[in-house]
């Protein structure tokens, strides 16, 4: 495989370079992928604006540019990203929050469930960065199933992310359902690649 584009920046391409998916052909989202190779089928090399973090970035979203923001000195950064295809049986929206100084991992906890309504149940989840925590949680709100997944480490960065599946509604309840299971396992997928870039550094 040539490694000619491995030192360019999809950002620096052109569009006919660029692969034929959502995330690539949208100008602003591909500012943050760093490599056309994918890391795996279907997901790219994503760091966040801030440097803060990376992970792996489905090929068929989009992050929203009218609501994407950088605090002041890059302590904090929220993305909200979407899928494109509306031919899919099921939808995710995600909200990421970054913030650079997470006092303690309970009180965040208690702003999920604040901002939910709900009284949140969060489950340790293993993943392969020994030096950083992920907590997950899950619930109904309305039409949505809704992943909220809170990630932190020992330099107290932090990271809340809410994830809304939503079904097309010509589905019935069982495809619906079994839709819904399916872009969970997505869901946990990215969600279980994201990586503070300090960690990613000392490990």
């Amino acid at each position: 495989m040539s490694n000619e584009n491995n030192s360019v920046s999809p950002s620096e391409m052109n569009a006919n370079e660029l692969p034929d998916v959502p995330a690539f052909q949208d100008e602003f989202t591909s500012e943050f992928l760093q490599s056309v190779d994918p890391l795996k089928s279907g997901y790219y090399p994503f760091k966040s604006g801030t440097e803060s973090f990376t992970m792996s970035f489905p090929e068929d979203f989009t992050i929203d540019k009218r609501s994407y923001n950088v605090g002041p000195e890059n302590n904090s950064e929220f993305i909200s990203m979407s899928q494109t295809d509306e031919q899919k049986e099921a939808f995710v929206n995600h909200r990421i929050d970054y913030i650079n100084y997470m006092s303690d991992p309970e009180n965040s906890r208690e702003r999920m469930r604040n901002s939910s309504g709900q009284k949140l149940e969060f489950e340790e989840i293993n993943t392969d960065f020994k030096k950083q925590h992920l907590e997950v949680a899950e619930y109904e709100s309305g039409p949505f199933s809704v992943i909220a997944a809170l990630i932190w480490n020992e330099n107290n960065e932090g990271i809340t992310i809410f994830s809304d599946i939503d079904c097309r509604e010509d589905l019935n309840e069982n495809q619906c359902l079994k839709a819904k299971d399916t872009q969970r396992e997505s869901i946990m997928d990215m969600i279980k690649s994201i990586q503070f870039s300090t960690i990613e550094e000392s490990e």
